[in-house]
């Protein structure tokens, strides 16, 4: 009796997140199978895109999942689309940033003005933010120093907050954070500091999403498998702060997240042949 009440009280959180805390809303366009970045614009518009070699398009979702419309982004070229994230006057950041093989002397941030949605054409300028990262001296550089390849931004207070995916030989678990303005221009990107979540086995512990609630100063961290919440920081120091892991159903390629509110978050998955995905779910948390 007492074993299987112990185990009762360690498999509930897990039972009450897969069942009643995370649910899927829908499934996604075929035309949007590789989400890899996800936004809210206005609290009734999500925004995604498709990631490397694929349009330069963003997808303009309601909160169902349904697609509304598909917007092409002038002057700007999909060479690995990661992530989105928006400022508080409304604009819409885009982190062309993705690196697998270190290789990139440059990476962009593509900026979309406040109200694209509402244009009547299906078209769209952009400017650009150019960058490059202040430690990095060799493209690639050595195996064990794998860790300028980047999935997951978010904006606060007037700057672009850059957390890489590690891709070190031995695999460490730590992502590094940069900051860059986010204005147009030609940046060296700043490091900060660096997050440690673990270090078990990449599908667990690869940054690949990320977004910032500022009325609760919550920063959202996504992995593959779980969604930590990252609260209580000075400042930009957020490896300081008080970190949450909530684990998520299965492993799946989960590469985006954003806030709806203080009380919800979504998240997308992209669509893998034997594994699924390509849906838009909902994650409590209350």
């Amino acid at each position: 009796m007492r074993i299987g009440f112990f185990f009762m009280l360690v498999l509930l959180p897990y039972a009450v997140l897969a069942g009643f805390g995370y649910k899927k809303i829908a499934n996604l366009t075929d035309k949007l199978k590789e989400t890899s970045g996800l936004a809210l614009i206005d609290g009734k518009y999500l925004i995604s895109h498709n990631d490397g070699g694929n349009k330069n398009d963003v997808f303009v979702l309601n909160l169902k999942g349904e697609l509304l419309k598909v917007i092409e982004v002038d002057e700007a070229s999909n060479n690995d689309w990661e992530d989105l994230t928006t400022d508080d006057q409304g604009k819409l950041y885009i982190g062309d940033f993705g690196n697998n093989l270190n290789k990139r002397s440059r990476c962009f941030v593509y900026i979309l003005r406040r109200n694209f949605i509402s244009d009547k054409n299906q078209r769209v300028n952009a400017d650009k933010i150019s960058f490059t990262y202040e430690d990095q001296k060799e493209f690639p550089p050595d195996k064990k120093e794998l860790n300028f390849d980047a999935e997951a931004f978010f904006w606060m207070n007037d700057s672009l907050y850059i957390l890489t995916k590690c891709r070190s030989k031995p695999f460490t678990g730590i992502s590094n954070i940069y900051v860059i303005p986010d204005k147009p221009g030609e940046y060296v990107a700043r490091k900060l500091g660096s997050i440690y979540l673990c270090s078990s086995n990449w599908q667990f512990c690869s940054v690949t999403s990320a977004d910032y609630y500022a009325p609760t100063r919550t920063l959202a961290v996504l992995v593959y498998s779980k969604l930590y919440l990252i609260t209580d920081f000075e400042g930009s120091k957020f490896w300081e702060g008080k970190m949450m892991s909530l684990p998520l159903p299965g492993i799946k390629q989960r590469e985006a997240v954003c806030f709806q509110n203080g009380k919800s978050i979504f998240i997308t998955d992209e669509y893998r042949k034997g594994i699924g995905g390509g849906n838009l779910y909902q994650l409590s948390l209350d």
